[in-house]
């Protein structure tokens, strides 16, 4: 990927309706536009079915896409998500992995439909996959969105706390995907890793694992972090020869996330260190 001397703001985390996001490629690539951003990564959850309309969108000009992925995974009693960028999202293996871990969603969510059916909650998983349309990726936030729509919740955010989420009745766990797995994955794919999100729940310890299994980097800005996390990621990439990402993790929607669209942007030095890193 060439980057132009002018490029403005890079944002190398957002979705599509493809998984979780409430905007089409079109409409993302539209605010994303509007907010000022120039380079953008779309990271859909364990599909890559936007990239080849977000790819050709971008050869119009205007925004330069970088083709990546979110890959769910779990460790111990943690929910890991590795970010995927540069991926060459046409090859075969990969492909087929990743519609394993569609299916598994799918299983997933009628679990999570069953739970709440037992609670007296008469969500039907009919009603869920409507709102995923085709071959794209169903998750916990389509249920969730499909809640509040029916009059079963009053907020997205409600549905989570009070169902869906960790440690709730209707909650389940998701496939079981081993970190070095989706390294892997995504390594085979010619991409590289970054783990997603850290925030709290990662400690140098599993940090440490995690490269040891090959990751290639950390997402450092992300809006959930705090400064202090920001400062910490960062300085522990550097200290370990590893590499930095971060974006706003935009989804649009009843997550009202919009303001984090053009706000939480990386460093240009930080996509050169990738693209040296894949020999670009």
């Amino acid at each position: 990927m060439e980057l132009s001397g002018n490029q403005k703001k890079i944002d190398f985390h957002t979705h599509t309706d493809a998984s979780d996001g409430a905007l089409s490629v079109g409409e993302l690539i539209e605010e994303a536009g509007r907010a000022g951003i120039s380079v953008l990564g779309i990271c859909d959850h364990d599909t890559v079915s936007s990239l080849d309309e977000a790819v050709a969108i971008s050869e119009t000009g205007g925004i330069t896409i970088v083709p990546g992925i979110e890959v769910t995974s779990s460790y111990r009693r943690f929910q890991l998500h590795f970010l995927g960028y540069f991926l060459d999202y046409t090859e075969k293996v990969f492909l087929s992995r990743l519609s394993e871990l569609r299916d598994a969603r799918i299983r997933r969510a009628r679990r999570i439909v069953a739970k709440l059916n037992r609670i007296k909650i008469p969500l039907t998983f009919e009603s869920v996959m409507e709102r995923v349309g085709g071959q794209n990726s169903v998750g916990r936030p389509h249920i969730a969105n499909t809640m509040v729509e029916e009059g079963f919740a009053r907020t997205y955010d409600e549905v989570f706390h009070k169902y869906i989420g960790i440690g709730r009745p209707a909650y389940e766990a998701n496939f079981p995907f081993p970190p070095e797995e989706a390294i892997a994955m995504i390594a085979a794919a010619g991409g590289l890793s970054f783990l997603a999100h850290p925030s709290h729940y990662v400690n140098e310890n599993l940090l440490g694992y995690l490269m040891k299994k090959g990751l290639d980097g950390i997402e450092v800005i992300h809006p959930s972090h705090s400064p202090e996390e920001v400062a910490f990621y960062g300085q522990f990439a550097d200290n370990n020869s590893l590499l930095k990402s971060g974006g706003s993790d935009f989804h649009g929607g009843l997550k009202n996330d919009g303001e984090n669209l053009g706000r939480y942007v990386i460093d240009r030095k930080w996509v050169d260190g990738m693209l040296a890193r894949l020999g670009n």
